[in-house]
Parts: C-alpha cells; structure tokens; sequence
C-alpha cells in the first residue's frame, strides 16, 4: 500500500462547488466503495484505508473533478481474502471511474494507462504531482508479496483523466 512507502504527498486543500467525494464506483470490475477520509502519516507518507473493503481518499489533496491528480487508494486483499482493489491492475484504457460526492454530484474519468512501480523507486512527483486538468490517481499494491517485510514489492497506479 501507499502507506509502506515515505514518499511525500503535498497538501492542497481545495474548496468550491465539488463536494467531498463519498462513493467510487468502477463497473468493469464490480468495485462499488464508500470512501474513508485518508490522511498523512508521521513521516508524510499517505495512509491506507482501515477497512480493506473501503477505498479511501486523500482528504488533504484535490477533491474529484478539480485541476490536479485526485488520489483515491485501496488495498488488494487482506488476511482473510481479496479486497477492494483486487482487480484493479486489469482496468483497460477507457474504463469509466465514478466518483460521487456528497452533494449528490458525480464526475466520470477514463483511464488512460495503467502503470506498476517497484515502492522503492516510487515515483511520487509525476503520480502526486500537479496537473492542469482534473485528473485521477487509483493507487494499490501488487506485484509479489514479501513475506519478511509483510509488504507487497510494488504500487499499481491508474492514471484517469477527466471523461468529457
């Protein structure tokens, strides 16, 4: 999970017509997810959700449907089975991502490209970074699992773009 790594993730508060995002939804692979309020570790490192059947969102970073890369993690399974984000390595390019917000708005994105990054070569400014348009980051784990650490050895990052 994003949490493993201490890659830093900026804090751009935003305010306007978006609400808060609640719900994510992504029908190609029967992810439907309220979403936790994600925060910044101790050592600016994003946490992961509680609940391993919630997604959750960076609540310090962009809201949905903003300029910038709104980051929205999952994990991919738990101790006791496949999680939230299970499937989310497959998504193909123009998959829709719902995410709806408290004021009963919903914004629609299209992935464009689905990238995996070894967590120690994590590239935090180009996923986290500042975009132009509004953009959306899925973030989860993946590749293989090392058992010394308790971590997987990869991030698999869903780059999404505004659908128009």
């Amino acid at each position: 999970m994003p949490g493993g790594q201490v890659a830093r993730v900026s804090s751009h508060p935003v305010t306007g017509a978006i609400g808060e995002p609640v719900e994510l939804r992504i029908p190609s692979i029967g992810v439907r997810s309220t979403l936790e309020r994600l925060h910044l570790g101790g050592g600016g490192e994003l946490r992961s959700p509680k609940d391993p059947a919630r997604a959750g969102w960076f609540a310090g970073g962009v809201r949905p449907g903003r300029p910038g890369p709104a980051v929205v993690v999952g994990h991919v399974d738990s101790s006791s089975g496949p999680a939230v984000f299970t499937r989310l390595g497959t998504l193909g390019r123009g998959a829709a991502v719902h995410v709806a917000d408290a004021r009963g708005g919903r914004v629609t994105f299209r992935v464009e490209e689905v990238r995996s990054y070894a967590k120690a070569a994590f590239p935090a400014k180009e996923v986290y970074g500042a975009t132009p348009d509004p953009q959306l980051r899925l973030i989860t784990c993946g590749g293989g699992f090392d058992r010394a650490t308790g971590h997987y050895n990869t991030n698999v990052v869903i780059y999404a773009t505004l659908a128009h």
